[in-house]
């Protein structure tokens, strides 16, 4: 290619960027270098002082303090029966009395009446559930359906939407649940559109199979917990939940993105505990607390409890993560929970000295 074929070349890709920009909105000509659209008004944010980092103000704890970040992406993730749906329909059920709106996207097949019986013994007045501009129920077929919802609630801006659930949602869009580029697509598609519009997303999810990958987080691809820009907290069930007599479930931050959470959740743990979800029913009515933790309050997972009991056979006792993996073949997310919990339940210290 000559010189000047080569600038002719360059010139003609030149006009059709700048055609291109032009007709998504973007100036044809910016000599100032600066496309103000594109970058945040950070004038603006810090026009009324330093911007507060952002709080959880939904679901309530029994403190007065709360488990999830508005306008934010939140996920209740644990085995099956652990109290996930049940607790998340608690949140939305607070959100409700506090004169908030909710949306109920339910692709998990729970079904109408479930649903709307379970609101009725949480005290939740047919007024208010059949009050479109309050509370609305949606089970979409597909991806479809699923996004002219969202286009709806980009007007309607509820304070709280509850997805149930992740696993659902992926085949939805024909994504693989172990693919992080396509779980990205997904929740950009969508969950981050609620987000922008100002609602809290609580989507429902379910833990890891394999005894590593548990330990990271909910099942699928790394990227779940990457796209997690609120709180992500594991179940645990204290108390199997069952009809007629409810259950109890440790409620532990496995994220916090801001870390206003964790910081009024009991210190020492990687993943300390936000609170104890409570079901208690008496007849027909159903009452639920999300416990606040004491200070002396921790929580372990069982497989963890389990893994630590299997050093306890280990002679010589073992000496540090790397002697545990040497020994046991366990990969280090394994071996280091669980040494650290075999320590502190045989060989507890005071001010860093063993007892």
């Amino acid at each position: 290619m000559t010189a000047e074929s080569y600038e002719t070349s360059t010139a003609a890709d030149d006009q059709m960027q700048a055609d291109w920009l032009l007709s998504q909105g973007f100036p044809s000509n910016n000599s100032t270098g600066f496309t103000p659209r594109l970058y945040a008004d950070v004038g603006l944010l810090l026009s009324g002082g330093a911007p507060e980092p952002p709080q959880p103000t939904i679901g309530n704890r029994t403190d007065g303090l709360s488990l999830i970040y508005p306008a934010a992406a939140n996920v209740f993730f644990g085995p099956p029966e652990s109290g996930k749906t049940l607790a998340a329909s608690c949140v939305a059920a607070d959100e409700l009395f506090a004169d908030g709106a909710v949306l109920i996207i339910d692709i998990d097949h729970n079904g109408a009446p479930a649903t709307i019986a379970r609101f009725r013994s949480f005290g939740i007045g047919a007024d208010t559930l059949s009050d479109t501009n309050k509370f609305r129920y949606a089970a979409p077929e597909d991806s479809t359906e699923l996004l002219a919802i969202i286009e709806d609630t980009k007007t309607w801006a509820p304070a709280l939407c509850v997805l149930d659930s992740i696993g659902e949602l992926l085949p939805m869009f024909g994504a693989n649940s172990n693919d992080a580029d396509d779980y990205t697509r997904v929740h950009r598609a969508a969950i981050t559109p609620f987000t922008l519009a100002g609602t809290a997303v609580l989507a429902i999810d379910h833990e890891a199979k394999g005894t590593d990958s548990r330990s990271y987080g909910s099942s699928g691809t790394a990227a779940k917990k990457r796209a997690v820009d609120g709180a992500m907290l594991r179940f645990t069930v204290k108390d199997a939940f069952a009809p007629g007599r409810g259950g109890k479930a440790a409620l532990t931050i496995a994220k916090d993105r801001h870390g206003a959470l964790r910081a009024n959740s009991p210190h020492g743990e990687r993943e300390p505990l936000a609170a104890v979800f409570q079901l208690i029913q008496n007849g027909e009515a159903t009452n639920w607390k999300f416990w606040a933790p004491k200070a002396d309050d921790t929580t372990t997972d069982p497989t963890v409890e389990s893994d630590a009991a299997e050093l306890d056979q280990l002679n010589p006792k073992p000496r540090s993560v790397r002697d545990v993996q040497a020994r046991l073949k366990w990969s280090p997310r394994r071996a280091a929970p669980a040494l650290a919990i075999w320590r502190e339940k045989r060989y507890p210290t005071t001010n860093g000295v063993t007892r």
